[in-house]
């Protein structure tokens, strides 16, 4: 237990390391302790000091770690693509509108992504039938507007050559 202030065990560090012939005595009787007990506690400053040192030195060390660590992921963030739900759902259902089906759309999206991450077929068929609803609604609304204008209707893509 410590019996004397830190102040104390400072001055009798600055004595023992620092001090002229006969300091450590005078401290001593200053400090009302014995001579012994000012080496010891220079010994002890001394110690915590160098554990301090090396705390120092461990904290840079992980600074720097962190840092380049940090960087790395910057790195990676530029170069990354969020794929969040929404991300997902316009996959599925772009996917679905030009011919490619529910399980070739999954099976492309494990390619990119975490299994767990992707969503199952079943999942992305109501998504593009939400969609699909959505759009028929307009379609409703739009087909009657545009169909005096329409001059050549082709039901599907091999009348382009496409």
């Amino acid at each position: 237990m410590m019996k004397l202030p830190i102040r104390a065990w400072i001055r009798n560090a600055g004595a023992v390391l620092c001090g002229r012939h006969g300091a450590v005595s005078e401290q001593a009787e200053a400090e009302g302790c014995s001579r012994q007990t000012v080496y010891d506690h220079a010994q002890r400053v001394e110690e915590r000091l160098a554990e301090r040192d090396q705390q120092m030195a461990d904290l840079r060390a992980e600074n720097i770690r962190l840092k380049t660590e940090l960087e790395g992921l910057q790195k990676r963030l530029e170069q990354s693509t969020v794929i969040d739900n929404a991300a997902l759902q316009r996959f599925a259902i772009t996917g679905q509108s030009i011919g490619i089906s529910l399980r070739q759309t999954e099976e492309l999206l494990v390619t990119v992504l975490p299994k767990k991450r992707v969503p199952d077929h079943s999942t992305m068929g109501r998504w593009t039938q939400a969609a699909g609803q959505r759009a028929g609604e307009v379609l409703a609304v739009l087909d009657p507007l545009c169909a005096k204008a329409v001059e050549t209707l082709c039901i599907d893509e091999i009348f382009f050559g496409g």
